[in-house]
């Protein structure tokens, strides 16, 4: 593998990050439509609403333990070993959810595999951004998300005919397979090895991914970015020691120079006000929401749930194209702003359905809400999210800060998706208006707090938070290479 190198080695990353986000996205589908299945049913007595919320949401309990594992497993191993610890986990609970035969064994297996998925969800996004070129970074995590979305299709597609139901389940260890292969064979993120003081294999790395020569500026100015600006943030961080470094980092209960509890509380917020938004309702239960909600037949929910999988798709792809043009904020303000008006109009759509007698015209243009909704999840809140935590945290705490932001992420979702089937039971029409509220209070948040990344090197975004006016020192370029490389050979020498 040391032979690829410039854009076929960024490809392979690529494609490792983006095998990482279709698990999440078939694991994510995988279970909305097993649930109902016969097979299933006959296997667990025919679980009742609480069982099956347990069955699918507890997942997620195991997704937030795994993401937040990283806060020392990506620390101490880096990104790719922590990849291949979280495939271990996973390939474990999807062989234990195939076999098994009662309830308890399956949340087990869940469990269990939701750990592997957190490593992997909280690792992959980091990965991604640490080797992507700036002015590319966006368009290749957009898509990354776009294979997510292939992944809920695929998850459809593969039980379309489901006499078994764990044969979809078991399909997911070719993925987890591969993302470990392609793991084995990447290099670790430059930004991890000089935060480790491996400078001289940062160099290396960074010759690989930029097709180039230590000795050309390009190079050279990265790396002494990268070092500037992580003897910055540690210099900031000397100011306290322990937990505080994460929610005092400035001393007493102040932040520091570079804002960094606002960063991280910035990157926790924007991954939990993804999932409070609903997304995950639609995805999980897209079925149960056209039966019950719109009361449309079995094989009309099972057909318009295809086609909003498919209208994710749409938008993501979109979103490639915009992404890096339009910016990060441009994109999701405007995007949540038209999730919220749609989730107020579907308030009334959806009231007005469950009244007797109700013309069907009012169910086809609920429907037709839901596919609006997520288009415009799909072209800015979707890759946004899985970008914008590793652009505005710090190196110095960016595995810790991506652990907690990505174990927000699953939490909320937990939430979401256990309480879903029996909020459509118990307040049926209301559970749209919540959404709508939601996010719409996303906005004025956004809109203040968050600058724009787009375009912007990892480093640069220190520069942009800053309140001391520091700047990346660039001066000695050259000299810190053959510094960094000369300490690193007198380190492996003792």
């Amino acid at each position: 593998m040391q032979a690829f190198t410039g854009n076929w080695l960024m490809a392979i990353i690529t494609a490792c990050c983006a095998t990482g986000f279709l698990l999440v996205g078939y694991d994510n589908g995988v279970f909305g439509g097993l649930v109902n299945t016969p097979s299933f049913k006959a296997t667990f007595n025919d679980p009742d609403a609480n069982t099956i919320g347990n069955i699918v949401s507890l997942y997620e309990i195991g997704c937030c333990v795994g993401a937040l594992s990283t806060f020392y497993i990506g620390e101490k191993f880096g990104r790719r070993m922590a990849i291949l610890f979280g495939s271990v986990w996973m390939i474990a609970g999807a062989i234990i959810q195939a076999a098994c035969s009662s309830v308890g064994v399956m949340i087990a297996g869940r469990i269990i595999c939701g750990i592997g998925m957190g490593i992997i969800n909280a690792t992959v996004p980091v990965l991604q951004a640490e080797t992507s070129p700036a002015i590319s970074r966006g368009k290749l995590v957009a898509l990354d998300l776009t294979v997510l979305n292939c992944g809920i299709v695929l998850m459809a597609a593969s039980g379309l005919q489901r006499p078994a139901w764990r044969v979809p389940i078991a399909l997911q260890c070719v993925f987890i397979v591969i993302i470990a292969m392609i793991a084995f064979v990447i290099p670790d993120t430059p930004r991890w090895l000089v935060k480790k003081g491996r400078v001289e294999d940062a160099t290396r790395v960074l010759e690989r991914l930029r097709n180039g020569s230590r000795d050309e500026p390009r190079i050279a100015d990265e790396l002494a970015a990268i070092i500037s600006a992580l003897e910055h943030e540690r210099n900031e961080a000397s100011k306290v020691e322990g937990w505080k470094h994460l929610i005092a980092p400035g001393g007493g209960w102040k932040d520091d120079a570079l804002r960094t509890r606002r960063r991280l509380f910035l990157a926790c917020f924007i991954q939990a006000a993804q999932q409070l938004g609903g997304i995950n309702a639609l995805i999980y239960y897209s079925s149960t929401l056209f039966q019950d909600s719109i009361k449309l037949s079995n094989d009309q929910s099972a057909l318009l749930a295809g086609g909003l999988n498919m209208c994710l798709i749409l938008g993501s792809v979109i979103s490639i194209f915009l992404i890096d043009v339009v910016g990060r904020k441009k994109l999701l303000l405007p995007c949540i702003s038209g999730m919220a008006l749609v989730m107020a109009v579907q308030t009334g759509l959806v009231w007005k359905t469950q009244q007797p007698g109700a013309d069907a015209v009012f169910g086809r243009a609920a429907s037709a809400m839901l596919f609006v909704f997520e288009l415009f999840f799909s072209i800015g809140f979707q890759a946004t999210v899985w970008l914008i935590p590793s652009e505005v945290l710090p190196l110095r705490i960016r595995t810790q800060g991506s652990a907690l932001s990505t174990a927000s992420n699953w939490i909320c979702n937990f939430a979401v998706v256990k309480f879903t089937p029996s909020a459509l039971q118990n307040i049926q029409w209301k559970v749209y208006i919540i959404f709508a509220i939601l996010n719409a209070a996303w906005v004025p948040i956004l809109a203040f707090f968050l600058p724009e990344t787009a375009r912007k090197s990892l480093e640069e975004m220190d520069e942009v938070f800053a309140t001391d006016g520091w700047q990346i020192d660039q001066s000695e370029a050259g000299q810190v290479i053959h510094r960094g490389s000369a300490e690193q050979s007198s380190t492996e020498k003792l």
